[in-house]
């Protein structure tokens, strides 16, 4: 009886620090609600966060598919906290690409022919409303290892600073997306490109194929609306920014905390 009573008074006490440890690690309305941003000057470039006190927000970013274009947008929802972490409108569920291939043997001694269909499916106030075949700027392929990869370009990019990224293994597509490689033996083909959190892999059915046709969907919302965004909160920061598909909480600078009062949203 001993045992069995220091037994449940230990997993008492153990419940109670559970629920006080996170009692204190949930955040209020009060500690999260303000505008956060990339502030130079006193203006923000980039983002701006404002979390209202009513559990909306209003937010003007830049496009988080396609970076490069540096087009801005502004949108405004719901947003909840959930332990140190505020979320973006939590109702909304994230959409992930697709990807589908099509084999055949077409009879080719040492090579393989791949061609590549990149559609991208927009959508409106939560429609889908159109799905067009687009180019793409950078897609990368690997083969069974992620290692071996290869990049498609529609221009061979030439690195002009040690800060810059390193490309290798470039090939230059045309408008037709068809290329060849040497044949190899692989039973898996990976698929990256702008709109992917991470790379989506496929398996090959036909043993010697010597034909991969790619279909990649590409899912927009043309609005940009934030779906379940992760923002990570601690004190006056907020770590905005993701890469494959995590908020960074590294060497990207966060967005720092202003008073409301201070800041008038566009």
């Amino acid at each position: 009886m001993t045992v069995l009573h220091n037994l449940k008074k230990t997993a008492y006490i153990t419940a109670i620090l559970f629920i006080v440890f996170n009692l204190n690690a949930q955040k209020s309305v009060t500690d999260v609600s303000g505008v956060y941003g990339d502030w130079t000057l006193g203006l923000s470039p980039t983002t701006v966060l404002q979390l209202k006190n009513d559990r909306t927000f209003k937010l003007n970013t830049v496009d988080y598919i396609y970076p490069r274009t540096f087009k801005k947008f502004s949108n405004e929802g719901n947003w909840i906290i959930k332990g140190k972490e505020v979320i973006l409108n939590p109702h909304l569920k994230r959409r992930t690409p697709k990807v589908s291939i099509n084999e055949k043997i077409i009879g080719l001694n040492d090579s393989i022919e791949i061609k590549v269909n990149h559609y991208v499916d927009y959508y409106e106030n939560n429609k889908l409303t159109n799905t067009e075949l687009a180019d793409f700027e950078t897609l990368t392929l690997y083969f069974g290892k992620k290692k071996k990869n290869i990049h498609l370009l529609r221009k061979a990019y030439i690195r002009k600073c040690a800060w810059a990224p390193r490309i290798k293994n470039q090939i230059i597509v045309d408008s037709s997306n068809t290329f060849r490689i040497a044949k190899k033996n692989f039973n898996k083909l990976g698929v990256y490109t702008y709109g992917f959190i991470e790379p989506i892999e496929t398996d090959l059915k036909i043993e010697q194929t010597d034909y991969i046709e790619i279909n990649i969907s590409v899912p927009v919302d043309k609005e940009r609306m934030p779906r379940s965004k992760k923002v990570i909160i601690k004190g006056k920061k907020a770590y905005f920014y993701e890469r494959e598909g995590k908020v960074v909480q590294f060497w990207i600078e966060p967005l720092q905390k202003k008073f409301t009062r201070r800041v008038k949203l566009q």
